[in-house]
């Protein structure tokens, strides 16, 4: 526990230095309370899908040390808004999710898209913390969290080519279905995982009040 705080503590500072105390102290504003509305999706694993074109050319492999650091130290250059969201992803995987997948560019070699793709397995090891905001899953399913494409290889149609891959590395390793959770206002995200055969299944809500945060899945 004393870890965990020193651990947010240090990306609190590296966020101030960042974005400066007026935007850190509106998004520790939310961090204190916010509530929104997410759709549910789910793609069936059972049927190969194929490939989507993308114009952009990556390799997938499951995230190192080195791929969350240095995603860390692109957080800067991401701009003051995704320097939040990188630095609440790097805090994700030192809490424990390490299920974490990046793709980067075949031409430059640069970081270009990150997905968590989080076990069964992972979640019960984590329930003890992180309970009141774990989905429900099967045995064999998988659950998407924080998916973030880099500012450069947007509107290149990376997004539903990547987790299309994702998926087939799912369907490979024995699992038969992909949750995820999008906001509902998040209108690109959500085209984006239909593009790549997810559905929508239901809605929910999640609550942030002093710090813990909850989500009611329907």
């Amino acid at each position: 526990m004393l870890n965990s705080t020193f651990r947010k503590m240090r990306y609190a500072i590296l966020l101030i230095r960042i974005e400066g105390p007026i935007l850190f102290f509106s998004h520790l504003k939310g961090q204190i309370y916010h509530k929104y509305a997410f759709v549910s999706l789910q793609k069936n694993l059972d049927t190969k899908s194929l490939p989507l074109p993308c114009e952009v050319k990556y390799s997938l492999h499951l995230a190192s040390e080195e791929d969350m650091q240095e995603m860390l130290e692109l957080a800067r250059a991401e701009g003051k808004e995704s320097a939040y969201e990188l630095i609440g992803r790097k805090l994700f995987y030192d809490s424990g999710f390490r299920d974490c997948y990046v793709a980067r560019s075949a031409d430059t070699n640069e970081l270009c898209f990150i997905q968590w793709m989080i076990s069964p397995q992972v979640c019960q090891g984590l329930y003890r913390d992180f309970g009141n905001m774990l989905p429900m899953l099967e045995s064999t399913d998988l659950w998407m969290e924080n998916s973030y494409t880099f500012k450069k290889y947007r509107g290149k149609k990376l997004y539903p080519s990547a987790l299309v891959d994702l998926a087939q590395i799912a369907r490979d390793k024995g699992f038969k279905r992909i949750l995820t959770y999008v906001r509902e206002d998040n209108i690109a995200s959500i085209k984006g995982c239909e593009r790549a055969g997810f559905q929508i299944f239901g809605r929910g809500t999640e609550v942030k009040f002093l710090f813990p945060t909850r989500r009611r899945y329907q």
